[in-house]
């Protein structure tokens, strides 16, 4: 599997999907939750599994109220750009402001140029 390093003047971790879960930097998110910290050190992931589904939640929710033919037709832009080979920025634009998730918008692409795997290499 592809490892990642990422390093700052102090430390340096390896992260990747084969490898252990690590906290980087000095807080867990921007908001710097201390209560989430301590729980997430004690084993405790309730909070977290509760803010993922209030994200899921959210997800539908904007779903529910977007105008569905726009997003699929802002999508399909994405795509025909993607196959004809122009800039397809201004397609990814109009597909966020169409409310498109991240995963629709890149769906798309990866069904046009595949996903990138990186080589092994030992």
């Amino acid at each position: 599997m592809t490892e990642t390093v990422v390093s700052s003047a102090t430390r340096e971790v390896v992260i990747g999907f084969d490898r252990p879960f690590v906290i980087i930097g000095e807080r867990i998110n921007p908001t710097g939750r201390k209560m989430l910290a301590a729980e997430m050190a004690a084993g405790d992931f309730s909070r977290v599994e509760a803010d993922a589904r209030a994200q899921v939640d959210a997800l539908h929710d904007v779903r529910a109220r977007r105008d569905a033919s726009g997003v699929r037709d802002a999508l399909a832009r994405v795509r025909q750009d993607a196959q004809t080979g122009v800039n397809v920025m201004p397609a990814i634009i109009a597909a966020v402001k169409a409310y498109a998730s991240v995963g629709e918008i890149t769906r798309e692409l990866v069904d046009v140029f595949g996903r990138h795997r990186e080589p092994i290499r030992f």
